[in-house]
């Protein structure tokens, strides 16, 4: 009996073991998946909630910082170039600062290259767009005293050179310019050279109208000298010079001139914008002021001092005349009408 029953125990402990076994196998299989799977999601949602945006910023922070650098540096770059624009021919010029011989070369230098600009443009002034207002601030300190109420720029220095402005609703529409040089100081009349008769011709080609004339002289010591007008309406171009010219001894009525820069006491323009001045020869040349005997009723005295009748020539042959030769060396004859018979 003692027997049996110590059998039944073991078996009763047997089965008692193989079921535990049973049970714990399963759990060893399922419960690391299960592990595993907590344990992802959980680093995944560490990483995107917490570290994964401190690990994103760290890394692209460089690629992200030469864009933003470009791109603040670049308007950095170009404001000083609108900034500093001022109005007038000159750029980056502090003209509070100039000194009397710096100011004396920018004058030089306008008349050389006229502020890059083309006529009937002076000195940067354009027709039609400066204001009035812009003009004081450039150009007193380069040495010209301003009359604000007469619109005038008078050049203090040898160089003679004023302006006379006619606004229209405070902006410039046409210029009067005044040039030139006594005989004392002709060297200075270099810094006209542009305005020479062969570069104006070479720039601006043949005039549509040329007047020529001898003028009275008041004193009979005066100089003896001539008047040469040259019209380009169609470009909103006048500009006329008075020079030496001498009375021909052989030939009555006739006087010759040899046109030079360096000779040459007056250099006088108007410019205007083409179309707008039709009174343009009246302004610059009165017929009243033209110095010819008193002819029939109905003619023309612009007539009688034309380029053509005065001289004998053609406008072709005007150009071709101070174009083809060095200046200073072609010479021309023209009647004078009231010095003797011009016949």
């Amino acid at each position: 009996m003692k027997k049996q029953v110590t059998i039944l125990l073991f078996c009763i402990l047997f089965l008692t073991a193989c079921a535990g076994s049973d049970e714990t196998l399963p759990a060893e299989q399922v419960t690391p998946s299960i592990t595993e799977s907590t344990a992802i999601e959980n680093t995944a949602t560490s990483v995107v909630k917490t570290e994964a945006p401190t690990a994103v910023v760290t890394t692209l922070a460089p690629a992200t910082l030469t864009p933003t650098t470009t791109v603040t540096s670049s308007p950095t770059t170009t404001a000083p170039a609108t900034q500093t624009t001022e109005a007038g021919p000159f750029d980056n010029v502090v003209y509070a600062t100039l000194s009397e011989d710096e100011a004396t070369q920018l004058l030089i230098e306008l008349l050389q290259t006229n502020g890059g600009c083309r006529l009937p443009c002076w000195w940067g002034i354009v027709l039609g767009s400066t204001a009035i207002s812009e003009i004081e601030s450039v150009f007193v300190p380069l040495g010209f005293d301003w009359f604000p109420g007469f619109d005038e720029l008078h050049d203090t220095t040898a160089y003679k050179a004023s302006l006379y402005l006619h606004a229209k609703e405070s902006i410039v529409w046409t210029i009067e310019v005044r040039g030139g040089a006594g005989e004392e100081t002709y060297d200075k009349n270099e810094a006209w050279r542009p305005y020479a008769l062969p570069n104006l011709l070479s720039e601006y080609g043949i005039p549509s109208e040329v007047y020529v004339y001898y003028p009275f002289r008041f004193d009979p010591g005066g100089l003896a000298s001539y008047r040469l007008f040259l019209y380009y309406p169609e470009q909103g171009i006048e500009i006329d010079y008075l020079g030496i010219a001498d009375l021909l001894p052989d030939r009555n009525g006739w006087a010759e001139a040899c046109p030079d820069i360096l000779r040459t006491d007056q250099v006088n323009l108007l410019l205007f914008q083409p179309g707008t001045v039709p009174e343009y020869r009246e302004l610059t040349l009165p017929a009243m002021s033209i110095p010819v005997p008193e002819q029939p009723e109905g003619t023309d005295p612009y007539d009688l001092i034309s380029w053509e009748q005065a001289t004998e020539s053609t406008l072709d042959a005007f150009y071709q005349h101070f174009t083809e030769s060095e200046e200073g060396t072609v010479c021309f004859s023209f009647k004078t009408y009231w010095t003797g018979s011009s016949e």
